[in-house]
């Protein structure tokens, strides 16, 4: 079938038919997800209230619009926060300001990290940053390219294999064992010892072998492709920003907000982060910054992403270790439940129902108490579908949903490969996302009173970042961002992390985009070192002691013994 100008990537794409500097595109889309988004404001002042501000060209490459979509979630936030603001009886006006060439930056925060002049692959070598994957770690070509995009036995359709948290497991599944890598001299050789093994399988074949094994992966899908899926027509279902009033009992009455010394939007609200890896994270570190109280609970005895930690996805948070198989530290989460306002979940949908501390468990403990509660689940699949408990990654969402297709297209790949895109843009536009949903069941639950359990989901994102209403760039312009930035080229063996660390040395080498101190926060107290500068909260307000902002300086993970939240201070008067 002959290609038609709106499917130049692929089938299901959507291509503008001329060019739009990247602010006033950002105007655009959002009044775009703004009518999409059930219960966020219509009212022109305050969607024109949002001052974009930035660079007329993107500066990620490829044809998605993952800049301009990551910067109109940021607006979103600063909105629904100016609405927080305002029941609490403060007049905070209508601005917002986000600078576009700061959310371009934003999908690389893992990266974008400068300890005491060290910066890039060398901050991850410190004595200071405690490793938490020793597998990662060890150099292993095996290990490193357990994460890559191949071709299956069928033809034009392409494969994203997921190492996940133990790749030998992966890797043992299509039958390759450690003693391989006796005669693996590279990541070439490796990329294609696995790739032959991968060949051996039928796309649907591979796919059922990973989801009965319990592990991740995806068939590469284009946008078309993924839709006409029963999992992708159950995620199409939701929308983007997905939440809903739950509660058995009596109705629970409005939360009074609190006005305290701190006046950023969330101060006084408590929020449990349970979560690993990167997009619960950065939903914890937004609503940190909007001034939450954010007590992150993980367990040493499991594997989380090291380049995290000294990043701004740990700033404004205390960190504890609890192990649930423990009945002590069982009972200390329980506490923490018991005050808490927000329960950010990012393990598999219905992992924490099995513990005790799944949505049910917390509305039981919110209807006793007489206060509501906001409780939301961030997974790769949404919340509902065959696929809704199944382990995904930013790489799988992306294959899954048509990203990775798109950029295949885009480099001028043959039809059904994949090619990942250049950062880790699903996930952390993904925890801005989350930070969304959380905040409008915070303003919900202020207004009417209530119990609200959300969703966010990896894939849902990618889906809106290939809705036609979004569209993709044009090729030409495809072009000229590459001309601009002089991007290096990658295929489907890439793995995500020297990827983004290739596309931060491009950013130095051709622009002064990650030198410009105004996109930054510095830290003089840190324990990984005395001059920790990290990317700083995207949106802003006109008001410095409202403005987003974080009040202490990232730690590692499970750095803090462990307490219960702090009574709120109410100035007097």
């Amino acid at each position: 079938m002959a290609t038609t100008p709106q499917e130049i990537y692929g089938p299901g794409t959507h291509v503008d038919a001329s060019f739009t500097p990247v602010p006033e595109e950002c105007k655009r889309l959002l009044r775009v997800f703004a009518a999409k988004t059930p219960g966020f404001t219509q009212a022109s002042e305050m969607l024109d209230g949002v001052k974009f501000e930035g660079d007329a060209l993107p500066c990620i490459p490829g044809p998605i619009k993952a800049q301009a979509v990551t910067a109109v979630l940021h607006a979103m936030v600063g909105i629904v926060g100016l609405e927080i603001l305002q029941l609490r009886g403060d007049d905070p006006g209508s601005t917002v300001c986000v600078n576009t060439n700061h959310a371009g930056l934003y999908p690389a925060t893992p990266a974008l990290v400068n300890i005491d002049g060290h910066t890039g692959p060398d901050v991850i070598q410190l004595p200071t940053v405690p490793q938490w994957d020793k597998d990662r770690q060890s150099g292993s070509a095996l290990v490193f390219r357990a994460t890559a995009i191949y071709p299956t036995a069928d033809k034009d359709t392409w494969f994203q294999l997921h190492g996940s948290l133990d790749p030998w497991i992966v890797l043992r599944t299509i039958g390759i064992e450690r003693d391989a890598e006796a005669t693996v001299r590279s990541t070439d050789d490796a990329y294609a010892l696995i790739g032959s093994r991968v060949r051996t399988y039928r796309a649907q074949e591979i796919e059922q072998l990973m989801l009965e094994r319990g592990l991740s992966g995806s068939i590469v899908h284009s946008p078309a492709g993924w839709r006409a899926t029963e999992m992708g027509r159950s995620l199409a279902r939701h929308p983007l920003v997905n939440y809903k009033r739950q509660g058995h009992g009596p109705s629970l009455p409005p939360t009074p907000s609190i006005k305290t010394e701190d006046r950023r939007p969330l101060a006084g609200i408590k929020v449990v982060e349970l979560a690993r890896i990167i997009a619960a994270t950065a939903a914890g570190a937004a609503l940190a910054s909007m001034g939450a109280e954010v007590i992150r609970v993980n367990t040493s005895k499991l594997k989380d992403y090291t380049p995290a930690q000294p990043s701004s996805l740990m700033a404004g948070k205390t960190t504890i270790d609890l192990d649930l198989d423990d009945p002590a530290d069982h009972a200390r989460l329980t506490a923490l439940f018991e005050q808490a306002d927000v329960v950010i979940q990012g393990y598999r949908l219905g992992s924490l129902e099995r513990r005790g501390f799944g949505f049910e468990d917390a509305l039981r403990m919110a209807e006793k108490r007489g206060r509501g509660i906001v409780y939301v689940d961030e997974n790769c699949y949404g919340p509902d579908g065959y696929y809704a408990e199944r382990p995904g990654w930013q790489q799988v969402a992306d294959a899954a949903a048509g990203s990775s297709y798109v950029m295949a297209q885009a480099f001028g790949c043959p039809p059904g490969q994949g090619v990942l895109p250049s950062l880790p843009i699903s996930d952390m536009s993904t925890g801005i996302l989350t930070a969304l949903t959380i905040m409008c069941g915070l303003r919900d639950r202020a207004r009417h009173g209530g119990s609200y359990r959300g969703h966010s989901a990896l894939a849902a994102y990618n889906m809106a970042t290939l809705d036609p209403d979004v569209r993709l760039y044009q090729p030409e312009v495809v072009q000229r961002i590459q001309q601009t930035y002089r991007f290096p080229s990658w295929s489907s063996d890439a793995h995500v992390a020297p990827l983004y660390y290739e596309i931060i040395k491009a950013w130095d080498e051709n622009s002064d985009l990650i030198r410009n101190d105004d996109y930054y926060v510095r830290f003089s107290d840190s324990v990984f070192g005395n001059d920790l500068r990290v990317l700083g909260p995207v949106a802003r307000y006109a008001d410095a002691e409202t403005t987003p902002r974080w009040t202490t300086p990232p730690v590692p993970f499970c750095h803090h013994e462990f307490r219960t939240f702090h009574m709120v201070h109410v100035p007097a008067g």
